[in-house]
This record gives structure tokens, C-alpha cells and sequence, in this order.
């Protein structure tokens, strides 16, 4: 027995140094109900985030794809960055705002960072960059994939508050559509099915 408490404490404490704290997202949103019990997948996701004032956050797994995923968009739209800048951008979680600013907010400390008010990532027909966002994030993960660095390509996802005005959302989808992302899942929460009834 005293064996089995000494595994079981080792077990317990390599588990809580080794575990990640879910990174807090900068918007809170809450989602529609609905009856689809359809569950996503742990690992390999990118998720879409619009809020009820229709801001567009971003969010993606996998710090390498990041790395390699900044790489491009820095050479694509000229945003300077320092190899530190890159490198808080691989392991930083969701961000919100247009490239022009991108350099800026990475520069802040990270409690401002969290607090500071962003516009969101720019997804009009004009200027629209959630596209090539999406679409280099996808590619970069694809590379990877490629060369055994991960096992799955990225599963889209769209998260969109119960508030949250369609045509925001719509933006979000037809810039989807745009980059040939046909198949993408939207994030709502669970409710009971009125079509199916208990059995007495």
C-alpha cells in the first residue's frame, strides 16, 4: 500500500507541473443553444472567435505552425518584427487586431496585453485580412504535416456569440468561402433534443 500512495503522489505531481492552464481568451462569448451533439476534437483546431459587437479574434494550436505561420505574414505585409516578437507570437493564445498594429500589442506587457482594447482582426471585403490569416495558417500546418511535425491538418472553427450581429458572422463565412474553406464547424453549446422523449 505504501508503494501504491508513493506512485499515486508522483503521478499527481507530474501531472500538475506538466499540465497547461487554458489560455484566457480577451472576449467573452456566449454561444447559441443547439441540439447537435457533434464533438471536436481536443487538438488541431483553429478557432474563429466574433464577439457581440462583431470584433474577429483568431486562435490556433501548435506553436511551430504559429512560428512558421508569423514567418509568412511578416514577409507578406512588411510588419517588422524582432525574433522575440515571433517568438511571444508562437507560444502567445488568441489575438484581435489588424497587422499594421500587430507589432505594438506583442510589445506590451503581458497583463496590458490582455486588457488592452483591440479592434479585431480586419474581415471586410476591403482590407480584409482574416483571410490570408486563415489561409497561411492552414498551409503552414499543412507543411508540417508534411514533414511528420503534426498529425492532422487543422479543423476550422467558428465561434460567434448568441448576440452577435449575422452580418458580422456572414463576413466571417464568406471570407471562409473566399479562401475555398468549405467545411467548417460552428461552436454552440448543447441543448436537449424536444424530438426525442424520455422513455417511462
Amino acid at each position: 500500500m505504501t508503494a501504491m500512495c508513493d506512485v499515486s503522489f508522483l503521478l499527481l505531481t507530474f501531472f500538475m507541473l506538466t499540465a497547461k492552464a487554458k489560455p484566457q481568451e480577451p472576449v467573452v462569448v456566449d454561444t447559441p443553444s443547439s441540439i447537435s451533439e457533434t464533438k471536436l476534437p481536443d487538438a488541431g483546431t483553429l478557432t474563429i472567435l466574433v464577439d457581440k459587437e462583431g470584433r474577429v479574434f483568431l486562435d490556433m494550436a501548435g506553436s511551430h505552425t504559429r512560428r512558421l505561420l508569423i514567418d509568412t505574414m511578416d514577409a507578406n505585409y512588411g510588419m517588422r518584427l524582432t525574433e522575440e516578437d515571433k517568438n511571444k507570437f508562437a507560444i502567445y493564445g488568441t489575438f484581435g487586431v489588424p497587422c499594421k498594429d500587430l507589432k505594438k500589442w506583442l510589445s506590451l506587457p503581458t497583463s496590458e496585453r490582455m486588457n488592452a482594447a483591440v479592434p479585431g482582426i480586419p474581415a471586410d471585403s476591403v482590407g480584409n485580412e482574416l483571410g490570408p490569416w486563415v489561409h497561411n495558417a492552414r498551409r503552414a500546418q499543412f507543411a508540417l504535416k508534411q514533414e511528420g511535425k503534426v498529425r492532422e491538418e487543422y479543423v476550422i472553427v467558428v465561434k460567434a456569440d448568441k448576440d452577435t450581429p449575422y452580418s458580422a458572422v456572414q463576413k466571417v463565412i464568406n471570407t471562409l468561402v473566399d479562401f475555398n474553406v468549405n467545411k467548417f464547424n460552428l461552436i454552440t453549446n448543447t441543448e436537449a433534443d424536444p424530438n426525442k422523449t424520455d422513455a417511462l
